[in-house]
């Protein structure tokens, strides 16, 4: 065998050696590429959740619903002729100035029977704090419901009352217990704020909420139709107005 064909043979051997590397490395690196998308679809799968059971204390809208056994009602049926819904953060601080110029107004058309009050507690501000204040607190609020509406209204006052400031910790959980325990829950009322028991509703509430185009606090509804709020007289009149 020549000098020429020595060198032909091993430049054809190390070409051949060359690509049989290179399709060792094509398929394990398909492979890798096929178990990390294997790997997501099953991690995404798991840690998908379904429906969070909802809290004994909402309605079937998702709502607590504040409002005397005597509200007035549709032909005197269940359904309350006049119903203000309440979209909110506890840790927004426009719902807080709200619930400081419209408080006493609702709490007139509530007492005297003219209105059923639904009021939604979601959590779009976790963003506002280190520990996710707003599911935090509207998981205690929803703690606090488990026991009664009286407690849940006094709670809902404290708590706009004792608001923390945007970009802090805000409360502790032995604090919102003080305060639950305060409005009148039961001291078990710990339990459920430290376990984050209505954790899982609160953020598929929140979801359910967003995707109806709610996508800012207070928005306020009556009888579902979006209320422009001027004065506590201007949005009793307008509740009145209904008949």
């Amino acid at each position: 065998m020549s000098k020429t064909d020595r060198v032909q043979r091993t430049a054809l051997a190390e070409a051949e050696r060359r690509r049989s590397v290179l399709i060792r490395a094509g398929i394990t690196a398909a492979l890798v590429v096929f178990a990390l998308v294997v790997g997501i679809v099953v991690i995404s799968g798991r840690d998908t959740p379904g429906a969070a059971a909802a809290p004994a204390s909402v309605t079937d809208t998702g709502a607590l619903r504040a409002a005397e056994p005597d509200v007035e009602t549709l032909g005197g049926g269940q359904t309350p002729t006049r119903v203000l819904t309440i979209y909110e953060d506890f840790q927004c601080p426009s719902c807080r100035a709200f619930e400081a110029t419209f408080g006493s107004a609702l709490d007139e058309l509530r007492t005297s029977g003219a209105a059923a009050i639904d009021y939604h507690p979601i959590a779009i501000l976790d963003r506002m704090s280190t520990t996710d204040y707003s599911t935090r607190a509207a998981n205690a609020s929803l703690c606090v419901a488990d026991s009664s509406m009286d407690n849940w209204l006094r709670f809902h006052s404290s708590a706009y009352e004792q608001q923390p400031a945007e970009g802090g910790a805000g409360l502790t959980d032995d604090q919102l217990t003080e305060m639950a325990v305060a409005a009148g829950a039961p001291e078990t009322v710990g339990e459920c704020i430290a376990d984050g028991t209505h954790t899982d509703w609160v953020a598929s509430s929140t979801q359910s909420v967003l995707e109806t185009n709610v996508n800012s606090t207070p928005t306020v509804l009556l009888n579902g139709e979006p209320l422009q709020l001027t004065t506590p007289e201007a949005l009793t009149a307008a509740v009145l107005a209904i008949s």
